[in-house]
C-alpha cells in the first residue's frame, strides 16, 4: 500500500521537484520505502509531505501492516490484569535507547506494561528516566538500572533487564544525570553510581576498597559488589541535619537539608557555566595516578567555576572578531581531573553563600537553573540560565543568565495584590512551573471562594510545554497553564467550593509536562466516603512536546495545553472503569508487599499510583506510600 501511494505521489509531483530515495528494499512483490528525503527544487503549494505520525510505519516499511507474522518482535503489546494484587508499571515514547522496554525496538505510541517492573505486589519508591539509560528504587530501597547507556553497545538483547547494582543503602529517591546517578537514602546519605555498568566494576584498585589486615572492621564488612561513593558537605552538619531532597539540572546538582539549608556541587565542568551552581570555587579530586602515593588521604584542587558571561560578556556580541578565551572553567576543571564522567569528580556538596541563613523547603534544578523556595513566606529564588526566560523575572530581564539568587515576582498576575504563597516549584528542561496559592480578603458582597490556587509557567514554549495554548519561543513573565489553573470543586463533606490543586507536576528535560490533579482531598461525599479515597481517583493530564510520542495520547503532534490521558490501553485493568475516557490515578491496598526480586516486605500494605514525566518518554507506576 504504501509502495503504491509513493510510486503514485512520485508522478504527480516529478515536475518543478527532486527527490532522492535514500533506501529501498525489494521483498517479494512488494517494494518498502524507509525513507524519502525531499530535495528544495521548486516544491509549490499542494506538495506532498510526509506526515510525522507516519514516520515510524516508514522505517520499518509495511511491518505493522502484519504483525503476526513478523514475530515477537512486533507483537500485540500485553493487555493489563485484572487481578487486585497484579501492579503494573506502564511506559511510552521513545525506546531508541530500551529504556521504556527491554525487548521492543520501536517508540510506544500508547502506554505499554513493563513486565520487568510488574508483579503482584510489586510497587517501587521512585522511578527516574535520562536518555540513554534508566533506574528505579524497589519497595526495599535497592536501585535497578537499565538501558543501553547502561549495558553498552552490544549487549544482547535478551539480557537488557533491570539488573540491581546499588543494593542495602535503602534509597528513596534517584537523581538523574548523563553519567551519574545520585541516590538519597533514608538516613540523609548522598550515593553517586555510574551509570555505565562497565564503570561499577570493584577491584583492587578501586579507592576504598583495600582495608588493612589489622583493621577490626574486617570481621562484619564484605567487599562492595558497585562502586560507589558517598557525598560529604563541605560544611558541618548539625547532629540531627540531614539531607532531605535532591534536584539534578544538565551538570549541575542541588541539594536541601531538614534545616532549610540549601547545597551543590558540579557534575561536569560546565556546572556552572551561567552561574546555576551558586558556589564559584570548588574542591575537585585528582585522579589517583596524579596523587602521591605515600598517602591514602585524597587529594582535592581547588577551581574557580566562573560563569561565561562574566568571564566574557561580549563573547556573543561580536563573535567573529574575538578570540575565544582558552583560560576558562572548563579547561580548569578539565586540567584537575580529566574524568568528568568518573563518580569522583567531585565528592563534596558546597554550601550556597548567598542563600545562608535562609530556610529553604525545596529545590528544583532546570538544565542550566537553580530554584528554591522558602519555607515560612512561599517565596521563590531563581538563578542561572535565562535565556528563555525561564527565571520568570518578567519580559523586561534580558539578561542571559542571573549569577545571584533572586526573588521571583507574582503580584503582576493578580489584581489587588492578594496573599501569594508558592507551594511547589516544579523544574525540567528550559520551562519552570510553579503552584501558587492566593488568598484575599473576604467582602459581604462577595461570596466567592477565598483561595484559590493556579499552575504558573514560564521559559521556552516552542513546543507548548507553557500549557497556555500558545507557541512562544521565550516567556518571561509567569502565565497561567490552562485548565488545571483557579479550579474550584464542590465538597460534598463540607458542602462549599474548594480550590482544587495539583498534586503532583513533573516537567522533563524534553519539554513536556504531566499533571495529577488533587481530587483526593477536596472531593469526599455526604454518604460516608473518605476524603482520602475518592470513587474515581485523580485526573492525569499531560501537555507539550510529543514528537517522540512521550504524551500517550496515541499521535504525535504536540499539545499546546493540558490534555487528559485516554484510559483505553489501561481498560481491563483491577478497578479501571472502562465508561471514563480519561486516566486516573488510583490507591490500592495489597495483600503483600514485594520488591523486585519477589520477597515480601509487608502485609496489607498501601499503594497508590503516579506519573514521571521522563526524557523522550513519560511512565505511569505503583508507588510505596
Amino acid at each position: 500500500m504504501w509502495s503504491q501511494l509513493a510510486a503514485r505521489a512520485l508522478r504527480q509531483r516529478s515536475r518543478g521537484c527532486s527527490i532522492r530515495l535514500a533506501h529501498t528494499v525489494a521483498n517479494g512483490r512488494k517494494s518498502k520505502i524507509s525513507r524519502a528525503l525531499f530535495v528544495a527544487g521548486g516544491l509549490g503549494a499542494g506538495a506532498l509531505l510526509l506526515q510525522p505520525a507516519y514516520a515510524d510505519i516508514l522505517e520499518r516499511g509495511d511491518a505493522s501492516l502484519d504483525l503476526a507474522s513478523r514475530g515477537s518482535k512486533y507483537a500485540k503489546p500485553p493487555t493489563p490484569s485484572g487481578e487486585k494484587n497484579v501492579l503494573e508499571t506502564f511506559t511510552w515514547g521513545t525506546n531508541k535507547y530500551h529504556t521504556t522496554s527491554s525487548s521492543d525496538l520501536y517508540d510506544s505510541r500508547r502506554p505499554t506494561p513493563f513486565a520487568q517492573l510488574s508483579g503482584a505486589g510489586v510497587a517501587l519508591r521512585d522511578l527516574a528516566f535520562h536518555e540513554k539509560h534508566a533506574a528505579c528504587v524497589d519497595a526495599a530501597g535497592n536501585v535497578y538500572q537499565w538501558g543501553d547507556g547502561f549495558f553498552g553497545k552490544g549487549h544482547p538483547e535478551d539480557k537488557r533487564q533491570p539488573i540491581p547494582t546499588l543494593k542495602g543503602k535503602d534509597i528513596v529517591k534517584l537523581a538523574m544525570s548523563a553519567s551519574k546517578i545520585y541516590a538519597l537514602s533514608s538516613s540523609g546519605k548522598v550515593y553517586v553510581i555510574s551509570s555505565d555498568i562497565g564503570k561499577q566494576a570493584v577491584n583492587a584498585d578501586t579507592p576504598g576498597v583495600r582495608m588493612s589486615w589489622w583493621n577490626p572492621a574486617r570481621l562484619w564488612q564484605t567487599q562492595p559488589s558497585v562502586d560507589f561513593i558517598e557525598l560529604h558537605p563541605g560544611s558541618k552538619l548539625a547532629s540531627n541535619e540531614r539531607f532531605a531532597s535532591l534536584s539534578a539540572g544538565r551538570s549541575h546538582l542541588l541539594a536541601v537539608t531538614s534545616t532549610g539549608r540549601t547545597f551543590s556541587t558540579p557534575i561536569s565542568s560546565s556546572a556552572n557555566s551561567h552561574g546555576q551552581l551558586g558556589v564559584r570555587q570548588v574542591q575537585l579530586l585528582i585522579p589517583r595516578a596524579s596523587q602521591d602515593t605515600s598517602t591514602s588521604a585524597p587529594v582535592r584542587s581547588s577551581v574557580d567555576l566562573i560563569p561565561k558571561a562574566l568571564l566574557d560578556p561580549y563573547a556573543k556580541s561580536t563573535p567573529g572578531i574575538r578570540t575565544p578565551d582558552r583560560s576558562s572553567q572548563a579547561s580548569q576543571a578539565s586540567d584537575a581531573n580529566p574524568t568528568e564522567a568518573d563518580i569522583r569528580f567531585c565528592d563534596m556538596l558546597f554550601e550556597i553563600p548567598s542563600l545562608r541563613g535562609v530556610e529553604i523547603a525545596q529545590v528544583s534544578a532546570g538544565d542550566r537553573s537553580s530554584y528554591a523556595r522558602t519555607k515560612k513566606e512561599g517565596r521563590v529564588l531563581g538563578w542561572g540560565a535565562n535565556e528563555y526566560g525561564q527565571l520568570a523575572l518578567g519580559s523586561t530581564v534580558t539578561m542571559e543568565c542571573v549569577t545571584v539568587p533572586t526573588e521571583i515576582v507574582f503580584t503582576r498576575s493578580y489584581q489587588g495584590a492578594p496573599g501569594l504563597r508558592c507551594l511547589d516549584i516544579t523544574a525540567g528542561g528550559d520551562v519552570v512551573y510553579f503552584t501558587v496559592e492566593s488568598t484575599r480578603a473576604s467582602t459581604a458582597s462577595d461570596s466567592s471562594p477565598n483561595v484559590s490556587i493556579d499552575l504558573f509557567a514560564a521559559g521556552m514554549g516552542q513546543f507548548g510545554s507553557l500549557g497556555n495554548a500558545s507557541w512562544s519561543q521565550a516567556q518571561g513573565s509567569p502565565v497561567r497553564v490552562k485548565g488545571v489553573s483557579g479550579i474550584q470543586e464542590y465538597n460534598e463533606a463540607t458542602r462549599s467550593l474548594q480550590p482544587l490543586a495539583p498534586k503532583l507536576v513533573t516537567a522533563s528535560p524534553t519539554h513536556h509536562a504531566m499533571i495529577v490533579m488533587d481530587t483526593s482531598t477536596s472531593g469526599g461525599s455526604a454518604s460516608g466516603k473518605s476524603a482520602a479515597q475518592p470513587a474515581q481517583g485523580c485526573d492525569i493530564m499531560t501537555w507539550g512536546s510529543n514528537a517522540d510520542y512521550q504524551l500517550g495520547i496515541g499521535k504525535r503532534s504536540n499539545m499546546p495545553q493540558p490534555t487528559h490521558l485516554p484510559s483505553d490501553p489501561f481498560a481491563g485493568g483491577y478497578d479501571v472503569d472502562a465508561k471514563v475516557e480519561r486516566m486516573m490515578t488510583r490507591g490500592r491496598q495489597v495483600d503483600a508487599l514485594r520488591d523486585l526480586e519477589g520477597k515480601t516486605l509487608a502485609k496489607n500494605a498501601r499503594v497508590e499510583q503516579t506519573v514521571v514525566a521522563g526524557w523522550g518518554c513519560g511512565a505511569v507506576y505503583w508507588k510505596v506510600v
